[in-house]
C-alpha cells in the first residue's frame, strides 16, 4: 500500500469519495479518496497494482499496475481507463481508453476481476 492510500484513509475527513467491493477471489477491498487530494493532484488519482505507480492500490492480478485514474474534470469527477490490460467498466459498460467518463455515486466500477461501488462521503468537522 502506498504512502498516500495511507494519508487519503487516515484523513478521511471528505468531502470525498468511499471505493468499495471485492476482488477476484471475494476478498473485501476499501479505499477512500479526499476531495483534497484530488483538488492537490491535477492530473488525477491513479487506481493500479504496483505500489510506485498508484496512489491507491488494489492487489489483484486481473488489476494493471496502472489500471485507471479518477480526477476531477470541470470539477465532475470522472473515471479514466489507461490502456488496462483486462479493461475497467462502470456499470458494465466498457469503458474507452484515455477518456474520461464523468461517474457518480451508486455507480459500479469493474478494474478486471475487481468490482467497487462508489459511495460518498460527508464533510466531516476536523
Amino acid at each position: 500500500m502506498s504512502a498516500r492510500t495511507e494519508l487519503v484513509r487516515e484523513r478521511g475527513i471528505g468531502p470525498g469519495w468511499s471505493l468499495e467491493g471485492a476482488d477476484g477471489l471475494g476478498n473485501r477491498i476499501r479505499l477512500r479518496l479526499d476531495l483534497a487530494l484530488l483538488r492537490a493532484s491535477p492530473l488525477g488519482v491513479v487506481i493500479g497494482r504496483h505500489p510506485a505507480l498508484a496512489e491507491l492500490v488494489v492487489d489483484d492480478a486481473s488489476v494493471s499496475r496502472r489500471h485507471c485514474r479518477l480526477g476531477l474534470l470541470d470539477g465532475q469527477l470522472c473515471l479514466e481507463d489507461l490502456s488496462s490490460l483486462n479493461g475497467t467498466w462502470l456499470d458494465d459498460q466498457p469503458l474507452a481508453r484515455f477518456r474520461p467518463s464523468p461517474i457518480l455515486p451508486g455507480q459500479q466500477l469493474g478494474l478486471g476481476r475487481v468490482t467497487l461501488l462508489l459511495g460518498a462521503l460527508p464533510a466531516v468537522a476536523a
